[in-house]
């Protein structure tokens, strides 16, 4: 288990772990320090008002972003939960997020897959998205599983599938920077055109980038050893974590804990946000 997971999803987008549980699971495993970073959402982030004694939560986001096409998400860290901007910012995502959902139940209705909104299971302060959508055609019978629903229908090129929208990649670091956070460019494996990640670092780092996501558990070993050399080339901060969700994404033996920072760099990314 490592020191810090700064990359954990929870129910209030596509996890199935309330942040009560996160917490729970984490002091369990000894582990001092996570970050909650719901897709544009900032719902679960009222447990960082909490004090505890056996952990400590960093007040965190992910967003998804465009950037020349591409698809990349920013993480920020230590925002200003309150801050007028970042909430009107993520209200406007989630109007979006709902838009995109209708139009995926309006989709599937022409496939004789019936589902409404109330069969979503979601509550007012979640994050909507095509996870929610998935599980949905699994409760109802449609599918025998998580993974055969997503992909037959929800992923680019099948039957359902709408774009979702994304904030331009200069707006999404903005408004994490003005709410007092550091951006981060999660894991940068997992870009498209994956030669070109120090162009992109480059490029966001003009606009007020921080850090990259060094650990992942999609990364290999080459592609650690790449991102870390691209941090110290740049001056970049280290993050890293799990991304876990509580279900299946690929990747083996995947717990809260099991990727992340240890003390060494949890410190250097705390002394970072304090510059």
């Amino acid at each position: 288990m490592k020191y810090a997971d700064l990359h954990i999803h929870s129910n209030y987008s596509d996890g199935i772990k309330s942040p009560e549980e996160i917490i729970d699971s984490a002091i369990k495993d000894n582990i001092k320090y996570i970050s909650i970073t719901d897709h544009d959402s900032i719902a679960s982030q009222y447990v960082t008002k909490n004090n505890y004694k056996e952990i400590n939560i960093i007040p965190g986001i992910e967003l998804s972003t465009e950037f020349r096409e591409m698809e990349l998400h920013i993480l920020g860290y230590f925002m200003d939960i309150d801050n007028k901007e970042l909430q009107e910012v993520v209200d406007e995502l989630n109007t979006q997020r709902m838009k995109r959902v209708e139009e995926i139940l309006f989709n599937l209705k022409k496939y004789d897959i019936k589902l409404d909104l109330e069969d979503l299971a979601i509550d007012i302060d979640s994050t909507v998205g095509r996870s929610h959508v998935a599980n949905a055609m699994v409760r109802k019978g449609y599918f025998d599983n998580y993974k055969s629903a997503f992909r037959s229908f929800l992923v680019q090129g099948k039957p359902a599938y709408v774009k979702g929208f994304r904030l331009n990649y200069r707006d999404c670091i903005d408004v994490i920077n003005k709410s007092d956070g550091v951006a981060i460019l999660a894991h940068p494996g997992q870009i498209y055109r994956k030669i070109e990640v120090e162009n992109i670092l480059k490029e966001l780092r003009c606009f007020g980038l921080k850090g990259i996501e060094v650990y992942h558990p999609s990364h290999s070993q080459g592609d650690i050893n790449k991102f870390f050399n691209l941090a110290k080339k740049y001056k970049l901060c280290i993050s890293g974590g799990s991304d876990y969700h509580g279900r299946a994404l690929g990747y083996d033996n995947l717990t809260i804990g099991s990727c992340g920072l240890n003390e060494e760099y949890l410190e250097k990314f705390i002394k970072f946000n304090k510059r």
